[in-house]
């Protein structure tokens, strides 16, 4: 044991090791899940675009989007990534990594006395807990890619400062990569203000007088400024919006000379508001009791990675800087000041176009205007506790416990993001499997949103993308569902026009050519399309048994030729050894009356060992065994679909109502069918 001690004792860290420490925490906090994870809402318009229309096509795609200057990025990612999840997931989790050290050296040179101050700001940076859309990895890395150049800009002003040898070089490359983040992204347009501040601390070691300092700062600004200035006039004078309208126009600016007292409180409030919400209640979310109820495997592996998060980090911070000589300056005035400017700046783009943090109805999507407020909020954070706390060891364990419970925020959340692509990759794989081609101009229907962390658009595109149209004009089908389009059934049954649209994409159907989905996996079920016999299906709300009679499964078509599958470089290898696809394969025969087709299935699922979690989803096969006049099968079929699915009585008296109308006559049939009715007492639903 005190050898042990002596060990640990002894280890030193050298701090040029710590981005490595910054790679490990990204990867406890994004990293681990990411084999499991795929896309989600606005990942969809540039994958549908990408792959349907082809890459070039994202040229349309930024420009409806309001930003034209970001497709070269998006081109060159699609050429080197494809359309592999992981590989989006792994480059985001990079970028980010590369963005926290860019700034980790930048920092180090502005306050070059206190290593230890920046390491811990940069730490809390690196997780913060209000950027909640890591896993939108395409769209993320709007934000990631922007906020690295601007990063990498930061980084080259501050080395070009002390350098007379590549100063010209240095200072072009760090103007070209300000112009490189303000075209593509303008997420950081107000947090290039916060230079000529970072120059003029710069300077301070070289220039005493402040008056010459001054003058040394503007000069060197100048240069950004002019940047900054060929963007703005570029935005507001010489940018062409798309035809649906620029999403992005600074209206409040235009506010503040029509009407500047009231703007001008309203940007007040809004300002403290949004600032308290980065800085310090998203802090909220990373404290979750539940995790130490210890009621699954995955709370144990979440407080497991959060525990070894601590250790790792507080055991790095100790042995890098517990042994420092102490800063006799102060850190606090310059730190806070460059916070509360980077938390009011990097989200003054937000405020200009007249949005807000506070009001937002989605708070993952409201968290991208605050990416670059997080390291401003860092900042604050980081000398809150640095001077409050008056031992090192105290400052370091709570940075080290904010970055653990942030990692434990981030990793149960990406639990939810990769069940949100399971049930995506099981939806797309089990509609195909039941209707291989759908009448274009179909509406797809659902009671209520079926995808966590999607939209109406999203599923749209993803099941667009799903049958492979190619480059299409107009969508052939749209998801609408009917909680969030009408209340209520009886006009949506009548008909009542249905739109949707996003970008160039413009849907015009009806209600009454529709087709209703259920799709409840977390219930042991598969895909569900439910038709007019169904209006008596005790296993769905009362909602959609009414809405049942408006699904025309009419609209789907068996395929022509081969039959189709997900496209594999989105959704990988289809695996048909499944109950599900026997099921949704033999409801697609029941629908065309292929009734050998429905027993051979049968038979498959039987030999491959696959039997239904649902008794309901034994009916397309009791009706084939019973057309092919297989009754003991069917009378064994039928009770025990009873036995394990309760409630299922109307439906399968259903069932029998139609073998007893259609299928060929015989006595065991008359014998089967009475025997089984008075069973359920059918005589009671009709």
């Amino acid at each position: 044991m005190k050898n042990l001690r002596s060990t640990l004792a002894a280890i030193k860290f050298n701090e040029n090791l710590t981005p490595l420490a910054f790679l490990l925490v990204s990867i406890a906090g994004f990293g681990l899940l990411a084999n499991r994870l795929g896309y989600y809402q606005d990942d969809w318009p540039y994958i549908f675009y990408a792959f349907n229309k082809g890459i070039s096509s994202l040229t349309i795609e930024m420009y409806y989007d309001s930003r034209p200057n970001a497709a070269w990025m998006y081109i060159g990612l699609f050429k080197l990534l494809g359309f592999n999840p992981m590989a989006w997931h792994i480059t985001a989790l990079v970028t980010r990594w590369l963005t926290a050290s860019m700034l980790w050296y930048f920092l180090k040179r502005v306050w070059s006395g206190h290593s230890r101050e920046v390491t811990l700001a940069i730490f809390i940076f690196l997780i913060h807990p209000f950027f909640l859309i890591q896993s939108y990895a395409v769209n993320s890395m709007l934000y990631w890619g922007g906020f690295l150049f601007f990063a990498l800009s930061l980084y080259l002003m501050a080395r070009a400062i002390p350098d007379t040898k590549y100063r010209i070089v240095l200072t072009v490359l760090a103007v070209f990569l300000e112009g490189l983040h303000l075209f593509t992204s303008e997420y950081f347009v107000g947090m290039v203000l916060i230079r000529p501040l970072i120059l003029y601390w710069l300077l301070s070691g070289q220039v005493s007088d402040i008056r010459t300092r001054i003058t040394k700062t503007v000069t060197n600004w100048l240069p950004y400024l002019a940047a900054l200035a060929a963007y703005i006039i570029w935005r507001i004078f010489l940018y062409v919006p798309p035809p649906i309208g620029d999403r992005n126009s600074p209206k409040i600016l235009f506010a503040l000379l029509e009407s500047p007292f009231n703007t001008l409180g309203y940007l007040i409030r809004t300002a403290v508001q949004d600032s308290m919400i980065v800085t310090f209640t998203s802090w909220y979310r990373t404290f979750a009791p539940e995790l130490f109820s210890f009621a699954t495997i995955f709370n144990s592996f979440v407080l497991l990675v959060a525990g070894l998060t601590f250790i790792v980090v507080f055991f790095y911070l100790i042995k890098t800087y517990n042994a420092e000589p102490v800063e006799n300056k102060r850190w606090f005035a310059s730190p806070l000041v460059l916070g509360l400017l980077i938390v009011l700046f990097g989200m003054a783009p937000l405020w200009i176009i007249g949005q807000d943090i506070v009001t937002h109805k989605n708070e993952f999507a409201g968290s991208r205007f605050g990416i670059g407020a997080t390291l401003g909020a860092s900042l604050i954070l980081a000398v809150i506790i640095e001077n409050i706390l008056d031992d090192t060891k105290k400052k370091i364990a709570v940075v080290s416990l904010c970055v653990a419970l942030a990692v434990s925020m981030h990793l149960t959340l990406e639990r939810d993001f990769a069940y949100s692509w399971e049930k995506q990759e099981r939806l797309a794989r089990e509609l195909l499997w039941r209707a291989p081609e759908i009448e274009p101009g179909t509406a797809i229907v659902t009671d209520e949103e079926i995808l966590g962390y999607m939209g109406s658009y999203s599923v749209s595109y993803s099941l667009i993308t799903t049958y492979q149209p190619g480059d299409i004009s107009t969508p052939p089908y749209w998801y609408f569902p009917f909680y969030y389009t009408n209340p209520n059934v009886g006009d949506f049954l009548s008909g009542i026009p249905l739109e949707g649209s996003k970008l160039t994409m413009d849907f015009k159907g009806n209600s009454q050519k529709m087709i209703l989905l259920s799709f409840n996996p977390e219930m042991q079920r598969c895909l569900w399309v439910l038709q007019p016999q169904d209006e008596n299906l005790r296993l769905v709300n009362t909602d959609m048994r009414q809405l049942a009679a408006g699904s025309d499964i009419e609209l789907i078509r068996p395929a022509n030729s081969e039959e189709p599958t997900p496209p594999e470089a989105l959704y990988g290898k289809t695996n048909t050894q499944t109950w599900c696809y026997y099921f949704e394969k033999a409801d697609l025969a029941r629908q065309y009356g292929q009734w050998d087709e429905v027993v051979r299935l049968w038979n498959q699922a039987q030999a491959t060992g696959e039997r239904p979690d649902n008794g309901f989803e034994y009916i397309p096969f009791i009706e084939g065994l019973g057309q092919t006049g297989d009754w003991a099968q069917v009378k064994e079929l039928t009770k025990f679909s009873k036995r394990i699915t309760s409630g299922l009585e109307p439906s399968l008296c259903s069932a029998l109502d139609r073998l007893d109308a259609t299928a060929p006559a015989s006595q065991e049939k008359d014998d089967t069918l009475k025997g089984l009715k008075e069973d359920l007492d059918c005589g009671s639903f009709q």
